[in-house]
């Protein structure tokens, strides 16, 4: 992408006056905050400690100036958080429906022998 630069008062001026704005590049996502998040509200097979490695890694990357592998990794980290993330929901649903069962059976058992 090619940087182009705009002046802000376009009125005719003498050159070398006026303000120029430069568009700088915008910085990829590293998601640690995501997978810190995940860590700590579930980690689901070790799979937050993943993502937050390769989190840390996209933050390492993005610190040295290489802005692709910093994208890469925090694609990585993206679609890491994103199935921990949908793994810890579907384990919740799973044991909020086992103790409602759980807790259904014994309320009929409950009802059905009184003493």
């Amino acid at each position: 992408m090619q940087s182009a630069m705009f002046p802000l008062n376009p009125q005719p001026v003498p050159a070398g006056a006026g303000t120029v704005v430069v568009a700088m590049p915008e910085h990829p996502a590293d998601y640690v905050v995501w997978s810190v998040a995940n860590i700590f509200y579930g980690n689901p097979c070790c799979l937050g400690l993943l993502a937050f490695y390769f989190s840390i890694k996209a933050r390492d990357r993005k610190m040295v100036g290489d802005l692709a592998g910093a994208t890469s990794y925090g694609s990585k980290a993206c679609c890491v958080n994103g199935f921990a993330l949908g793994l810890i929901i579907f384990i919740s649903i799973v044991i909020i429906a086992v103790l409602v069962s759980k807790a259904v059976a014994v309320t009929n058992s409950i009802n059905r022998y009184p003493y």
